[in-house]
Order: C-alpha cells, then structure tokens, then sequence
C-alpha cells in the first residue's frame, strides 16, 4: 500500500505543532488560578467596584441615584455572608491566591467579618429604598456620630446597631470591616 507523500510530508510537519499546542495548555492549565481562586477574585472585584460608587455619591462625585446606590449594595451584600464563606471552604491556600492559612484557624473570626459585610450592605440597601431621591442628611454621619474603631468608642455590633445608623455610617463600618479582613486573612505580595 502506498501512501500519499504529501500528506505524510503534512503529518510531520503538524506533529511538532501539535507538540506546541500541547505544551502550552499544560503550561496554562498549571498557572491559572482554580474555579473558586477566579470566583474569589471576580467577587472581590464587584465588591471593589460596588463601594467605589457608593462612595462617589457619598463624595459628591457621582449624583445620588437610589437605583444604582441600591445596585451596588445588592452587589457587595450577595457576594458576602455565606456566599463569602463558602468560597473559603476546605484548603484556602492556593495557586493565585493571596488567601492567608489562618483563616482556616481562625475560621469563626472570618465567617463573622463576612457575615458583618452582608449586614452593613443589606443596611445600606434598605436605606436606599427609604431614600428615593435624595442623599440626604438621614443618610449622612452627624456630628458625634463615632465610627466605633477608637480605644474609648462603644463597640459596634452589626447585627445589633446596622440598620439604627446613618447608611453613611454603616458605610464606613462595612469598608472596616473589608480592610481588617484584608489585614487579617489576606497575604500581601510585594
């Protein structure tokens, strides 16, 4: 039987391709980060995004809009709580994470940050649909209003005060509680 010498001049040349082909999928296959790092990081991101506009309004940068005031809490409130948590289950150590091991042991302290972030967000939420249009000053820290961080302030408890305070201030709690999060469970890269 004889076989087309064009064709076996074709497989030859395609074999070194396919090779390549091959090599880069392995290559790519172990630097990219596992589904639940990727889904970590997606929702740390809308998060970001979320805050960044809320903030603005609170600025002055952006016009209030209670629609996309609301939008932006519904975002940070549904990638918090237990939907935060579960993306942490099992092993949080991994190939494109900067997840700290010590959220594995200190797994309550994690669970309540995220639970807290879900309850500052759904206050801000509400505050949203009670304030249809306009930021106003019952949306906004007062004179007196403390924050609830210094040595001498009464602890805030978000379960307990969250939905009693200023949407600003439960605003400035809710980025607290994202920044000592960070500096807790999160590793810095230099």
């Amino acid at each position: 039987m004889r076989v087309n010498t064009s064709v076996t001049k074709l497989a030859v040349l395609m074999l070194p391709i396919a090779a390549f082909a091959a090599a880069i999928s392995a290559a790519t296959a172990q630097t990219e980060p596992p589904s639940n790092v990727t889904q970590r990081q997606h929702g740390m991101k809308a998060m970001a995004d979320a805050a960044k506009r809320i903030n603005a309004m609170f600025k002055g940068s952006t016009p209030y809009d209670a629609r996309t005031f609301k939008a932006a809490s519904e975002i940070i409130r549904s990638q918090s709580g237990a939907a935060l948590s579960a993306l942490f289950d099992g092993p949080v150590t991994m190939a494109g994470s900067k997840a700290s091991a010590s959220i594995e042991t200190d797994r309550q302290q994690f669970d309540k940050l995220a639970a807290d972030l879900g309850i500052y967000a759904s206050a801000l939420s509400v505050a949203a649909d009670r304030n249809p249009d306009t930021l106003g000053p019952g949306m906004r820290m007062q004179t007196g209003d403390v924050m609830g961080g210094g040595p001498l302030a009464k602890k805030v408890g978000a379960t307990r005060d969250a939905a009693s305070m200023p949407a600003e201030h439960a605003f400035h709690l809710m980025l607290q509680t994202c920044t000592s999060c960070h500096a807790k469970f999160r590793i810095e890269t230099k």
